[in-house]
C-alpha cells in the first residue's frame, strides 16, 4: 500500500508539471499551421453511416485531406468493428488498415483463430484492400490503473512467428506496420526498454521494405527514440496530442509530447527539428466513444493541433502534418 501511495504521488507531481509546463521548455506560440493535414491514426467507434459521414465531413472541414482508420489492440473482442472498417473505407477521404486482431487472439491463446487472421492480412494486402497493418498492440498495459484500472491488457511475445509473418507480408508489399509497444509499466516494475529497442533494431534490418511506425513516439524518451531512428532508416514515429488530465496521467511513464496548455515540450520540439522527416501526426481520436470523448470536438482538437504545429519552424510544419504521412502510406 505504501508503494502504491508513493507512485500515486509521483504521478500527481508529473501531471502538475505537465499542467504548468515545467519540463525542459516548450515551443513558443505562433500562427496556426494552415496547410493540408493527414490524420494517420484514427479509431471511429460507431458504425452508423450518418455518424461516420458526419465525422469524416468534420475532418474535411478541419482541413484533414486524408484520415487513416484502424482497429485498436482491444477490438478483437468486438467483431462488429471489422464491419466498421468496411463502411469507413467507402468514404473518399478515408484509408483503412488491415485488422490487427490476430494479436488479441494470440494473447487469449486462440492460435488457430490468429493464424486465420494472418492469412486474411496476407490476402488483403495482396489485393490492395488495406494500406498497411495496425494498430498492433504487442505491449498494451492498463494505463487507467491510477484511476482504479479497467483498461484491458494485451501482451504477446515480440518474436512470435505470427508477428514475424505479418512483418514479412508488410515487407513484401512495402507497406506500414503500426506498432504499439509500451516499454515500461511501473505499477508492476516492468522495464523492457532495452529489449524493445533491440527488437526494433533487429526487425528493421530483417524487413527493410516494411515501413515501421512506432506509435505515440515509441512511448520512450527522445534520446531512446533517436537511438533506434538512427539505426533504422525504415522506422518512423507518430505523435498524438494529449488532450485531458487523464491522458497526461496515463502517459506519465510514456513520454507524452505536450502539456495541458497544449504546448510541445522543448525536448520534443528539438526532436521534431532534428528529425523532421521521421514524424507523423496521428490523433488516436476515438470518435463516438463514451466517457472522456463524449463532450469533445474533433474539429476543435485539430484546431489546437494546428496551433501547436504552427509554433514549430516552418521547415518542419508541413512534413509533420502532411508530407511524411503521404510518403509513408503512399497516398495519392
Amino acid at each position: 500500500m505504501k508503494r502504491i501511495g508513493i507512485l500515486n504521488l509521483w504521478l500527481g507531481a508529473l501531471a502538475i508539471l505537465a499542467l504548468f509546463g515545467c519540463a525542459t521548455g516548450q515551443a513558443t506560440a505562433g500562427q496556426a499551421y494552415a496547410g493540408k493535414m493527414i490524420d494517420a491514426h484514427s479509431h471511429p467507434r460507431k458504425q452508423d453511416n450518418e455518424i461516420l459521414a458526419r465525422h469524416f465531413a468534420d475532418a474535411a472541414k478541419a482541413g484533414i485531406v486524408r484520415i487513416i482508420v484502424m482497429r485498436t489492440p482491444n477490438d478483437y473482442r468486438k467483431s462488429k468493428r471489422d464491419e466498421l472498417l468496411g463502411r469507413a473505407a467507402r468514404f473518399p477521404n478515408v484509408t483503412t488498415l488491415c485488422s490487427p486482431d490476430f494479436i488479441g487472439h494470440l494473447h487469449q491463446g486462440r492460435i488457430e483463430r490468429a493464424r486465420a487472421e494472418v492469412a486474411k492480412i496476407r490476402q488483403d494486402l495482396a489485393a490492395g484492400r488495406c494500406a498497411g497493418v495496425g494498430e498492433l498492440g504487442l505491449r498494451h498495459y492498463d494505463k487507467r490503473w491510477a484511476r482504479g484500472g479497467g483498461q484491458a491488457e494485451v501482451i504477446v511475445p515480440l518474436d512470435h512467428p505470427l508477428v514475424h509473418a505479418v512483418l514479412a507480408a508488410a515487407n513484401k508489399h512495402g507497406v506500414p506496420v503500426l506498432l504499439h509497444i509500451e516499454p515500461v509499466y511501473r505499477p508492476r516494475s516492468i522495464d523492457n526498454l532495452a529489449r524493445v529497442k533491440r527488437w526494433y533494431k533487429k526487425v528493421c534490418r530483417i524487413y527493410p521494405r516494411a515501413r515501421l511506425i512506432a506509435l505515440h513516439t515509441g512511448m520512450m524518451s527522445p534520446p531512446d527514440l533517436e537511438e533506434i531512428l538512427l539505426s533504422c532508416p525504415n522506422l518512423f514515429a507518430d505523435f498524438k496530442i494529449l488532450h485531458s488530465r487523464g491522458s497526461v496521467i496515463g502517459f506519465a511513464d510514456l513520454h507524452g509530447v505536450n502539456d495541458l496548455g497544449f504546448r510541445f515540450f522543448g525536448h520534443w520540439t528539438a526532436m521534431f527539428e532534428k528529425h523532421p522527416d521521421r514524424f507523423i501526426f496521428g490523433s488516436d481520436w476515438k470518435e463516438g466513444r463514451g466517457g472522456g470523448y463524449r463532450d469533445r470536438s474533433y474539429r476543435k482538437h485539430i484546431a489546437r493541433v494546428r496551433e501547436m504545429i504552427g509554433a514549430l519552424p516552418r521547415s518542419v510544419q508541413k512534413k509533420l502534418a502532411y508530407s511524411n504521412a503521404k510518403m509513408v502510406f503512399r497516398l495519392p
